[in-house]
């Protein structure tokens, strides 16, 4: 009864948002509209259509940012209804944002674009759950990725963000923070997970912990078809594994080529998601698709089986982020000119 009572909030503020969800047949559909005016006509009576209301001229740029500022709405609704014993991990989880508004800052502050265009480019809404805006507001202010980089000294990017800061000023590329943001992004899911209660402990593990491997995995594959060395490779991936292990890793990694690191792939447990494609990206992309749906799945059943659980919230946030993925592509899909067939190819 506890449990139940704990969870009761957070049971009808995730059931409220799955109602509005838009289904399976409704995104393919979307897919069909002839342009993006099209399109944001067809989201009328979705939770997008006041949002895009304004929007103009409509681009796919614009339509992306109003997708994800609607994802992270949901994201702190499911965070500040959520019982205190799990919110410190679903923060966690949702914590990408941040990650990629630091991406995104100190790319443009490399580019030396002025601040307030700077501002505007960032989800500033996220941190309403994290409370870093003035931080971000100021580095943007900064006179330079240096000192943009000393404005997060003593908080948890502080030591992330030094690693990077060397190989940025020896080479003059933003690429190895980025590096170390998503690595300790990935490495820090695992933690959180393990620290939750034991009733939910499992259920985040197998969602999380799908999430990591893939992320190692794609990011190997990627990189060496790059051609990345392996010690660069070793830097941009995590430490801490779910279904794979550390020589799985240092096999992929040290693969030396492509179709090497796939035979390592298909020697894992990731073997039941792989299917070889005509190109290598369209074989990472089905990838990627299929560990996700099966993440999705599990969560799921967690929640059919226990909606007094964390499956409840996170289920939820999994499919908006499913939501928010399949509206971007198919909105830049429009606007480059693809046809529906080729859009739902791709969708999640």
């Amino acid at each position: 009864m506890i449990r139940a009572s704990d969870y009761s909030q957070i049971v009808v503020k995730a059931g409220s948002e799955r109602s509005y969800l838009i289904r399976r047949e409704q995104i393919e559909g979307l897919a069909e509209s002839k342009d993006l005016d099209e399109l944001v006509s067809r989201l009328k009576g979705s939770p997008y259509e006041t949002l895009l209301k304004n929007v103009r001229p409509i681009s796919a740029r614009k339509m992306q940012r109003v997708f994800e500022e609607e994802l992270i709405r949901v994201c702190s609704k499911m965070v500040r209804f959520s019982p205190r014993e799990i919110r410190f991990f679903l923060k966690d989880y949702i914590s990408y944002f941040e990650i990629e508004n630091l991406k995104t800052l100190l790319k443009m502050k490399h580019n030396g674009l002025p601040a307030n265009v700077i501002v505007t480019r960032l989800h500033l809404s996220v941190e309403e759950i994290f409370g870093m805006k003035e931080k971000f507001v100021q580095a943007a202010k900064a006179e330079d990725v240096k000192k943009a980089v000393e404005m997060f000294r003593g908080t948890i990017y502080g030591p992330i963000l030094s690693e990077g800061i060397a190989r940025y000023e020896e080479t003059g590329s933003t690429k190895f923070f980025d590096f170390s943001l998503d690595r300790a992004y990935h490495d820090k899911l695992l933690i959180s997970a393990s620290l939750i209660p034991k009733e939910d402990r499992e259920t985040a593990l197998q969602f999380v912990g799908l999430n990591v491997d893939m992320f190692n995995i794609l990011t190997a594959v990627r990189s060496i078809l790059l051609k990345y060395p392996p010690h660069l490779i070793y830097r941009a991936i995590t430490h801490r594994f779910y279904r794979l292990d550390e020589k799985t890793i240092r096999d992929l990694v040290s693969s030396g080529n492509v179709d090497s690191a796939l035979n390592r792939i298909k020697q894992s447990f990731y073997e039941r998601f792989l299917t070889i494609h005509e190109s290598i990206e369209e074989t990472m992309i089905n990838f990627e698709k299929r560990v996700k749906n099966f993440g999705l799945k599990l969560l799921e059943k967690g929640r059919i089986i226990n909606i007094f659980s964390i499956a409840t919230p996170l289920e939820l946030i999994a499919k908006k982020e499913n939501e928010m993925k399949n509206l971007t592509m198919i909105s830049s899909g429009i606007e480059f000119g693809w046809n529906p067939e080729q859009l739902v190819l791709i969708l999640f």
